[in-house]
């Protein structure tokens, strides 16, 4: 996989994309692709121009990685919500498990997670193990950050459409945590023991 590290490179320069467009020439809507890396190619011009106004050589505009993001499985929590007094509804702390696989270098990275919404809908984590994060650190910065909206994504979808969960919430307030693995390992197998049988199989990769 290939990334362009425009981002990078203008965060590095404290240069912003309308300040790229003007010294440059190149529309905002032409930069603003290849910074978000949603663009399907670039014109050696258009290379040409940025890597002169930037001072960089061709392959420093792109990184690439043998990295692939597979697949989230997730499970919610079958005691997600309930009745409380007065109407109102209680929030597990983890209203899911999630496994995630990455493919890195003809490896496999496999995340055991929770998706914590204690603190809902103020802010909802997902968390992973300190250890989870060292494997990852192996994968160049520009893709751990792809992997991480994928999976902050996924889980806004899970609380917004999936889930019967009172109130929508947006990005802001979503993120990704990294915990102490003793306690993540616990919280995880405490979780699936209280899942009536469904997760039992995880048991045996924690």
């Amino acid at each position: 996989m290939i990334k362009c590290n425009l981002a990078v490179l203008m965060a590095e320069r404290g240069i912003n994309i309308s300040e790229l467009s003007e010294r440059t020439g190149l529309s905002r809507n032409t930069l603003s692709a290849l910074q978000n890396n949603s663009g399907k190619g670039i014109q050696f011009d258009t290379m040409d121009a940025i890597c002169k106004l930037l001072d960089v050589l061709p392959g420093d505009l792109f990184t690439y990685a043998d990295v692939e993001f597979n697949y989230i499985f997730t499970h919610p929590n079958k005691h997600q919500t309930k009745p409380e007094d007065w109407g109102r509804i209680a929030i597990a702390k983890y209203s899911g498990f999630y496994e995630v696989e990455i493919f890195h270098n003809e490896t496999i990275i496999t995340m055991l997670g929770l998706l914590n919404t204690e603190n809902y809908p103020r802010r909802t984590q997902v968390v992973f193990s300190i250890n989870d994060k060292s494997r990852l650190e192996k994968i160049p910065l520009i893709f751990r950050q792809e992997i991480f909206n994928n999976i902050t994504d996924f889980a806004l979808n899970e609380i917004n459409v999936t889930y019967d969960l009172p109130i929508k919430i947006d990005k802001s307030s979503m993120e990704i945590k990294f915990m102490d693995d003793e306690f993540v390992r616990n919280e995880i197998k405490a979780f699936i023991h209280s899942q009536d049988g469904d997760l039992d199989e995880y048991l045996e990769k924690m």
